[in-house]
């Protein structure tokens, strides 16, 4: 779905759940766990044109995986008087605190990106894609790339880059995991190393270059993650670590840092990018 529609449908739905008020007086909150990175500032931008459009007003908050900052955020925003909030939360573990809170504060509540549910297993109403879907797509052009490149011989890893806070993420990691396993039925699931990070490049960088140190042997690396920052955060680990841009092969999704991978013209082990908007 393109995500003008998602938003479009995000703050409409926040709208209708604000029951019968006229449209200047709703009010729309959106709190985002990352709002400097490309895909959570185009979102914000989306869903401020889309709140607007509607007549609505609109409030952003960006809480940079601050799970204190969010329920400070969320209170601070019932207080000014939302009805309706949208939320990519920082953390899976906050999503039964701020259902519970939005249900006895009579705010309608939305969860963007990343699903979230309340105490009793039900699920918060949803806006979002299909990732494990985005997943098997990822991980089927692994293969193909595995095959045309001859990797069979090699001493080869996977490397699934997890962001373990974020149910969407895990699901992308998975739905790759299946397809490349279903296609290299000879891969020995084994040999998967599993890495947690953060979400950022930075931090991807960081546990990737820990994973080659303890990995000496392995001479090529399949690598995929949540997004195009785990990605090519494997992708400099392995530049970085003398190894050679044919070594390893990563695609990411999103989108949104394929341009920072493939403006300088040099080869590199990011491949390439489940594009998304």
């Amino acid at each position: 779905m393109n995500r003008a529609l998602i938003l479009l449908s995000m703050a409409a739905a926040a709208a209708v759940a604000a029951g019968h008020a006229a449209a200047e007086d709703v009010k729309i909150g959106y709190i985002n766990k990352m709002g400097d990175h490309p895909w959570f500032v185009a979102e914000v931008a989306g869903a401020k044109a889309a709140a607007e459009a509607a007549g609505a007003a609109f409030a952003s908050q960006d809480v940079q995986f601050n799970a204190d900052l969010t329920i400070t955020t969320f209170d601070t925003m019932v207080g000014d008087g939302v009805q309706g909030i949208a939320i990519v939360v920082p953390d899976k573990g906050l999503g039964p605190v701020i259902a519970d809170k939005a249900r006895k504060a009579g705010v309608k509540l939305v969860a963007v990106d990343d699903d979230i549910y309340f105490e009793d297993g039900s699920q918060v109403p949803y806006v979002g894609m299909n990732a494990h879907n985005i997943g098997l797509r990822v991980g089927e052009k692994l293969a193909d790339l595995y095959k045309a490149e001859g990797w069979a011989d090699k001493e080869v890893r996977i490397a699934s880059i997890e962001d373990r806070k974020a149910d969407t993420c895990m699901q992308r990691n998975l739905g790759a995991e299946e397809a490349f396993l279903k296609a290299v039925p000879d891969f020995k699931p084994e040999n998967i190393v599993r890495v947690a990070y953060d979400n950022t490049m930075v931090n991807s960088i960081d546990v990737m270059t820990t994973t080659l140190t303890a990995n000496p042997a392995v001479t090529n690396w399949i690598f995929y993650s949540c997004n195009d920052d785990g990605v090519i955060g494997a992708a400099r680990a392995l530049e970085n670590s003398g190894y050679g841009a044919d070594q390893g092969m990563g695609i990411g999704i999103d989108g949104s840092r394929a341009c920072d991978a493939f403006g300088s013209g040099k080869p590199t082990a990011f491949r390439g990018t489940m594009w998304l908007n």
